[in-house]
C-alpha cells in the first residue's frame, strides 16, 4: 500500500488546490454543462422511469434505465458533487453506452449537505441500494448482478456500501457484485482543512466513520478503481491507496490512471462507449 500521506506537511493553499476538483480545473463549468447537455440529449436514444421515489428525503428520487433483454446486470451510479452540489441530471449520460451494451441502470439523487449530515447521505446510498435490488424486474435485471459505481463524492458512496455490514439489513451477504470507483475521495481528512467543509461540516472526530479507507471492507468483488493521470498527485493518491486497501483483501482489482484526463474529463469520457473506462466497465459487468 502507498504510504499514509502526512497532510500536517502541506499547506491550506496546497491541500485546497489538490483536494478541491474546482480549484484544479478551472474551466470546470464547462464541463459539467457540456454533461448536462448530454444527459438531456440521453432521453431521445433509451427509454428511462424518472424520479421514481426510493425513500422519504426530497431528493430521494432515481431514474431508471431498464436493460433491453431480461436477466441483465444493474449498475447504481451515485454523482458527485462533493456531497453538497449537483445531481442524477448531471450523470444520466452515463447509462447510454451501459443500456447499449444490454445492461440496465440506476441514478439516485441524494439530500445534499449541509441540509443532512454526511452520516445521512450514506444511509440514503445504502436505501437507493435496497430499494434497486427490489426493483430488478421492472429494470430488466438480475438483483444479484448490481455494481456499485459512482464518481468523485459518489464514488466515496459506493465505496462505504462496501463497508456496510449487511447481514444487519437481513441478508446474507453484500447484495454487490463489483464496483467501479471513478476519481473518488475514501479518506476524509483532507476535507477537514478544505472550503468543502464549510457545508459537509465534518468534526474530526467524524472522519474515521465515513472513510472507506479506514472502514472493514465487508465484501470481496472484482472491482475498478480509476483516476485521471492529469488530477493533482494527492487525489490520485487516493486512488491508489484505495486500490491497494480493496487488494489486500484478495479481491481482483484494476487501477486506472488514464493519460491526458483530469476530475471531469475521466467522467466526461463514459459517454464515449469506446473510450478505456468505458470498456473496462462493459467487460467487468458482462463478465
Amino acid at each position: 500500500m502507498s504510504p499514509d500521506p502526512d497532510y500536517d506537511l502541506i499547506s491550506d493553499e496546497d491541500l485546497s488546490r489538490q483536494m478541491m476538483p474546482r480549484i484544479a480545473v478551472p474551466d470546470h463549468e464547462s464541463w459539467l454543462a457540456r454533461d448536462l447537455a448530454l444527459s438531456n440529449a440521453l432521453k431521445d436514444r433509451v427509454s428511462v422511469l424518472r424520479d421514481q421515489r426510493y425513500g422519504e428525503g426530497p431528493r430521494q428520487l432515481a431514474d431508471l434505465y431498464p436493460a433491453p433483454r431480461p436477466g441483465a446486470p444493474i449498475i447504481l451510479f451515485f454523482h458527485g458533487g462533493y456531497w453538497r452540489a449537483l445531481s442524477k441530471d448531471h450523470l444520466g449520460f452515463v447509462a447510454g453506452p451501459l443500456v447499449e451494451a444490454g445492461a440496465a441502470a440506476v441514478l439516485p439523487g441524494y439530500d445534499l449537505c449541509p441540509g443532512v449530515p454526511l452520516k445521512t447521505v450514506v444511509a440514503q446510498a445504502r436505501q437507493a441500494l435496497l430499494w434497486t435490488r427490489q426493483q430488478a424486474a421492472r429494470l430488466n435485471g438480475d438483483p444479484d448482478r448490481i455494481y456499485v459505481a459512482g464518481n468523485s463524492a459518489g464514488a466515496h458512496l459506493a465505496a462505504m456500501m462496501m463497508t456496510e455490514d449487511w447481514t444487519r439489513h437481513g441478508l446474507p451477504r453484500a447484495p454487490i457484485a463489483g464496483a467501479i470507483l471513478v476519481t473518488g475521495i475514501y479518506d476524509l481528512r483532507p476535507v477537514l482543512r478544505i472550503q468543502v467543509n464549510e457545508d459537509v461540516r465534518l468534526a474530526p472526530e467524524d472522519v474515521l466513520g465515513v472513510s472507506p479507507q479506514f472502514l472493514p471492507l465487508h465484501c470481496r468483488v472484482p472491482a475498478i478503481v480509476a483516476a485521471g493521470a492529469a488530477e493533482p498527485p494527492l487525489w490520485i493518491e487516493q486512488s491508489r491507496r484505495f486500490a491497494a486497501r480493496l487488494s489486500a483483501t484478495g479481491a481482483d482489482v484494476r487501477l486506472m490512471e488514464i493519460a491526458g484526463l483530469h476530475h471531469f474529463s475521466i467522467t466526461h469520457s463514459l459517454s464515449d462507449s469506446n473510450a478505456p473506462l468505458t470498456r473496462a466497465i462493459l467487460d467487468l459487468v458482462h463478465r
